[in-house]
Formats: C-alpha cells, sequence, structure tokens
C-alpha cells in the first residue's frame, strides 16, 4: 500500500499542470517560513528562498512557453533579480533586472496593464538602487514618476509610484507635499490613501522638536531631551520583518565608521510580545539600544501618532533634537556626517 502511494503520489506530481505549478510560485510571495535565529541565518534563509523561487520560475517558463501567464512569470522573475541585487548589493543584478522590466514595458505583445507595471517596478527599482545618491538624481526620479502619471494616466500604479518618489524628497518638503497630493488626487485605493495620510502626517513633523519618551525593555527610560548635543537615530522595526534585520545589521556594522560617541541609536519594536524582543536582540548580537515595546504593534500610540507604515523607518534628530528626517533608511550616513559638520555643531 506504501508502494502504492508513493507512485500515485509521484504520478501526481509529474502530471500536476501549469496551474499547480503557478499555485506553487504564487505561494513563494510569502517569503521564508523559518523565522531566522541571526542575521546571516536571515540572508541565508533569504538567499535559498529566491534560489528556489527562481528555479520554479525558469522551469515554469521552459514547460509553458505558450501560457498566458508567461509575462507574470518573467516579471516575478526580474523581481527577484532586483531584490537579491539590494540584498547581496550587486549592482549587476540590479542593472539587470531594470534591463529585464524595460525589455517588459516594451513588449507590444503584452497587455497595457502588464506594460504599466514593468514600468512602474523600473522606476521604483531605480529609485531604490541610487542609494546615496537620490538628491543628485531626485530631478530625473521626480520627473520619471510624472511622466508615468501621464503615460499611464489612471493606471492604479501611477499614484503609487508618485508617493514612493515622494520618500526621496525630505530635503524638499514643498516637492514632497505636492507628490502627495498629486498621488491622493489620483488614487482610488483605500490602502494607498491612508499610507498617503501617514506620509503626510510624519511630513508635518519634520524640522520641528518632539517629545519622544518611553520605557525600555531593558527596564530604563529613553527620553530624547536628555540627548541634546547628540544625533538622534530612531528606529521602528520588527523581528519578524527580514528587511528590518538586514538594515539593522547593515546599520550596525556602518557604525563603526561613524563617530559612535555622538550617536544615540534608540528603537520601537512592532512585535506583539515584549518579553522576548530583549532576547531576540540578544541572540542576533544587536546592541543594547534602548527598545521599546508595548505589544500593541502598528496600532501602537507612538506608531500612529508618527505616521509609521513601514519598517525600518528611520527618524533622524540633529543635536538640538530637531526631526532632520523621516525616511533616513538608506541616507543616514550622509545625514550624520552633514550634522556633524554643521557650524553651530556642539
Amino acid at each position: 500500500m506504501k508502494t502504492i502511494l508513493l507512485l500515485l503520489l509521484a504520478v501526481s506530481t509529474v502530471f500536476a499542470g501549469p496551474d499547480a505549478d503557478w499555485a506553487v510560485i504564487v505561494s513563494m510571495d510569502a517569503g521564508p517560513t523559518r523565522k531566522p535565529a541571526s542575521m546571516d541565518e536571515a540572508r541565508e534563509f533569504a538567499k535559498v528562498h529566491f534560489a528556489r523561487h527562481s528555479a520554479l520560475i525558469d522551469k515554469f517558463l521552459k514547460e509553458n512557453p505558450g501560457d498566458p501567464r508567461v509575462f507574470d512569470a518573467r516579471l516575478r522573475l526580474a523581481a527577484i533579480q532586483a531584490a537579491m541585487g539590494k540584498m547581496e548589493d550587486r549592482q549587476s543584478l540590479v542593472d539587470e533586472a531594470m534591463r529585464l522590466f524595460q525589455v517588459l514595458e516594451k513588449d507590444k505583445s503584452a497587455k497595457p496593464a502588464q506594460r504599466a507595471e514593468a514600468g512602474f517596478r523600473r522606476v521604483s527599482l531605480l529609485m531604490q538602487s541610487l542609494k546615496g545618491q537620490e538628491s543628485d538624481r531626485r530631478r530625473d526620479l521626480v520627473a520619471a514618476a510624472r511622466n508615468y502619471s501621464i503615460r499611464y494616466a489612471g493606471d492604479r500604479r501611477a499614484p503609487r509610484l508618485l508617493v514612493e518618489v515622494a520618500t526621496i524628497c525630505d530635503n524638499d518638503p514643498a516637492l514632497k507635499r505636492a507628490l502627495l497630493e498629486e498621488a491622493r488626487q489620483a488614487s482610488k485605493e483605500d490602502v494607498l490613501n491612508l499610507r498617503i495620510e501617514d506620509d503626510l502626517r510624519r511630513l508635518n513633523l519634520l524640522d520641528k522638536p518632539l517629545a519622544v519618551r518611553f520605557p525600555t525593555i531593558q527596564g530604563g527610560t529613553f527620553d530624547i531631551a536628555r540627548q541634546r548635543g547628540r544625533i538622534v537615530v530612531l528606529v521602528f522595526w520588527s523581528s519578524e520583518a527580514a528587511p528590518s534585520l538586514l538594515w539593522m545589521e547593515d546599520f550596525r556594522r556602518a557604525l563603526v565608521n561613524l563617530p559612535a560617541e555622538r550617536i544615540e541609536v534608540a528603537t520601537v519594536n512592532l512585535d506583539k510580545n515584549p518579553e522576548k524582543v530583549e532576547t531576540f536582540m540578544k541572540e542576533v548580537l544587536l546592541p543594547d539600544w534602548p527598545t521599546a515595546c508595548d505589544g500593541k504593534g502598528w496600532a501602537g500610540p507612538m506608531v500612529r501618532e508618527f505616521g509609521i507604515n513601514a519598517l525600518p523607518t528611520v527618524f533622524l534628530f540633529d543635536q538640538k533634537g530637531i526631526l532632520r528626517a523621516v525616511n533616513a533608511r538608506n541616507s543616514y550616513e550622509p545625514w550624520i556626517r552633514k550634522l556633524i559638520a554643521q557650524p553651530n555643531a556642539p
């Protein structure tokens, strides 16, 4: 009986068909199922997951060249390539992903909505790949987003792209607000509208002192008022969000090349179990940064007050306690060096 069951299982696998294969591919969007115990393990899980996902898509494309989902499969493959390039800091992979998106956008056999999706991802990836160069290329990126909105007028991706590009305009609040308002006028999605409201809420906090005070899981109290004279980096994160863990590990390493004695790092964790957060931080070798965790996740009062809608979100305060950046995830190093070099810096 056992032999017969194994044979039936093998036959069902061989003749699963494109629908079953596609269902497996889509299920991979959920990411690795195992929770990492360390930063290195998080990277390894992600690499293995990307490799398996890519292999499944390659197999689907070879076995089903005429399937109507071929365009979507190629789009997924480009997205995986982009994610791998960003994770491994390999610009060649990111460039190849952008080339693939461009090819898909020009595919005349594709539906207009499909070409629009490829164009959206290409411009989004262009923005994400310019780490440290966003300010220099901001004009080009804003123009690309607005051109996309004109080219694909009425497409749901257009306001999303305007919102994405707005994230690099913290140095120009007027432009940032204009992009968000343009997106709000064009958006018909409730979820995106909520994000826009959060983004505008954070924008309204810029260039103002904030009263940031909270009990820490370590047993003390963090009060930004006691940090005058130091640059404060406030990170919102979760142990269940891999991008948070990878970013915090990269940031920890970057601090070696920064004047750490002039920087104070504090974090707000969105996990639902505060008791396990401190243990987790020790297990993954994170520094003992003052950390808040009220167990309320996205509904936490500080999270809602500050309009947090993505992880990690990185706030940067100057030596006077003024909030200077609400999106310093990719630009904290130039921001920190700029603040230290200011004539009135302590």
